[in-house]
């Protein structure tokens, strides 16, 4: 049997990014084979992850759980069969239900190979309240479902601002150990054994806390899609043009206009005049980091009524 973990989240909350730390800190000897899901066409994080050693199968053009459930079923089978791998780590689409995620790998075409092992969700505790307000019904999917929350971006909340996001978390999932020491300050280490439940003594190391709560709440009651295509939009694109790296901030800086649509999550790896730049959108806030030679630019904005014509021409000039 092989061991498969889910990293999931919604947009933009830290999935490539704990993922990254687990390989770096804690998962050097093994085989490991990644399967990255991008919700758009055009696929990013799977040039972040890749490295010599590391294997990166990835799924565009939809969600896991949906429209392209049997690409997911039949990558799973390919990847035992090829490579062998000591562990599978799934990376599904930000807006990809997690409990939709735990159905496919247990059907029965796949079950009979692989073993759920982790099952983290990444919670952005900058922007909790917006997104279950807006999208709760993907949002405490993947809360509920888990087996172990990875607040994420607690450093940039007040200690007032995480207690009501912990305790939100709590509500939604009574028994599950919660990382919310910033992710930096993690040993990556002590997020595995908590998340495999195999050394209950680092909970309190490392900030975790694991308790039983009285589990009554409110939920706001949302009409229920079966699928992400229902409710998010996508625009992506492969470009071979040259940036300046003021036009990028400019370019993020208007995606918070309504002109656009509702911009939620915004990513790339473009080439600028100096060097290659990889940027990351979230809810208003960006970032922009020098990175490694990619071979061509590509861009992934997700969000609901989008404008893409005039996405296209922000990024395109068309």
């Amino acid at each position: 049997m092989k061991n498969v973990d889910i990293i999931s989240g919604f947009l933009g909350s830290g999935k490539t990014t704990l993922i990254k730390k687990l390989l770096k800190e804690c998962l050097q000897d093994e085989n490991v084979v990644i399967i990255e899901n991008e919700y758009g066409e055009v696929g990013i994080d799977g040039s972040v992850l890749r490295s010599d050693n590391i294997i990166i199968k990835e799924i565009t053009s939809g969600c896991i759980c949906c429209s392209i459930s049997k690409d997911f079923r039949s990558a799973i089978k390919g990847i035992i069969s090829t490579y062998n791998p000591d562990r599978i780590i799934i990376e599904p689409s930000g807006v990809a239900k997690l409990s939709q995620v735990v159905k496919e790998i247990s059907s029965e075409v796949v079950n009979k190979n692989i073993s759920i092992n982790m099952k983290i969700t990444v919670v952005d505790a900058v922007n909790f309240e917006q997104y279950i307000e807006n999208f709760g019904e993907f949002f405490v999917d993947q809360i509920q479902y888990a087996k172990t929350v990875l607040l994420s971006k607690t450093e940039e909340i007040s200690n007032s601002q995480l207690m009501q996001v912990f305790k939100a978390v709590r509500k939604l999932n009574p028994n599950c150990p919660i990382i919310s020491t910033p992710i930096a300050k993690v040993n990556g280490d002590k997020i595995l054994k908590t998340a495999e439940f195999r050394n209950k003594d680092l909970m309190e190391d490392a900030g975790i806390v694991r308790k039983t709560l009285n589990t009554s709440h409110v939920i706001r009651r949302m009409r229920s899609h079966s699928c992400a295509d229902e409710v998010f939009d996508t625009w992506g694109v492969e470009t071979p043009k040259c940036f300046a790296k003021r036009e990028i901030k400019s370019i993020l800086d208007k995606l918070k206009s309504t002109v656009y649509g509702n911009v939620i999550r915004a990513k790339g790896l473009v080439n600028t005049e100096d060097s290659w730049v990889q940027f990351d959108y979230v809810s208003g806030k960006y970032d922009i980091n020098d990175v490694d030679y990619d071979y061509t630019g590509r861009i992934c904005v997700i969000g609901t009524e989008l404008k893409k014509q005039e996405i296209k021409k922000l990024f395109l000039g068309e």
